[in-house]
């Protein structure tokens, strides 16, 4: 009976058991240093799978654990039986480590999912735009070389703003785009083109009484006001 109640630590610390048995095992425990021991590593252990979870696990994370699983070599199995008492320690392990992979693959799976729907959305936004009754398309010149294009909806109350041919700039600039007109500026989106000088599209939201786009070059942070003078600005009806 006695080793019945040693294989409960893992379903004990897990919150696993019925009324009945979490008693029996509480008692157990009084006289058990070796299973009161475990059930605190096994708490700690899924303490801490628990706070991993709730971060966003780094990019490229879950490629280097599935690479590090495939160029692992597996053990062989043993001959002897190991003791009882190192069989559930290993049991354990084995389990938590299923089970922070797990999490990271969760986690990313998740994260990968909202990140489609967010690109979804954006699609689903911007063709709105370009397809509105009273979409309005002006195309005007960069000052510093290239073309900016604009789309703008006042019934939606927002404009799709794409840029071709930009000049790269150093890695302490970037371009920002300004909505301009009777109030201050106010910024709608930061823009770090390619080698190829393509950037966007951008959607604008809010246009209201906004009568310009512009665009300046910023600090690569961003600015929350013009700290130069436009290098390319165009008129919305």
């Amino acid at each position: 009976m006695s080793e019945n109640l040693h294989t409960l630590a893992a379903a004990y610390a897990l919150d696993g058991l019925t009324d009945v048995e979490r008693r029996r095992f509480e008692t157990h425990l009084i006289d058990c240093d070796g299973c009161a021991e475990e059930v605190r590593g096994m708490r700690e252990t899924a303490a801490r799978l628990g706070a991993a979870a709730a971060q966003e696990p780094p990019e490229g994370l879950r490629d280097r654990v599935l690479a590090q699983a495939a160029r692992t070599r597996q053990a062989p199995p043993r001959v002897h039986r190991p003791s009882s008492v190192r069989a559930r320690r290993l049991g354990w392990l084995l389990s938590a480590a299923c089970l922070a992979l797990a999490v990271v693959l969760g986690v990313a799976a998740v994260r990968e999912q909202r990140t489609r729907e967010r690109v979804d959305a954006l699609n689903r936004e911007i063709a709105a735009v370009v397809s509105a009754p009273d979409a309005r398309t002006v195309t005007g010149p960069v000052r510093s070389g290239g073309t900016g294009t604009v789309v703008a909806s006042r019934s939606l109350g927002k404009a799709v703003i794409v840029m071709s041919g930009l000049r790269s700039l150093p890695p302490a600039k970037t371009y920002e785009l300004w909505l301009m007109g009777s109030r201050p500026p106010r910024p709608a989106g930061t823009m770090r083109p390619p080698a190829t000088g393509a950037a966007g599209p951008v959607l604008a939201t809010g246009l209201g009484d906004v009568t310009q786009i512009g665009l300046t070059v910023e600090p690569a942070s961003g600015s929350p006001r013009p700290t130069t003078a436009p290098i390319f600005a165009v008129a919305l009806s």
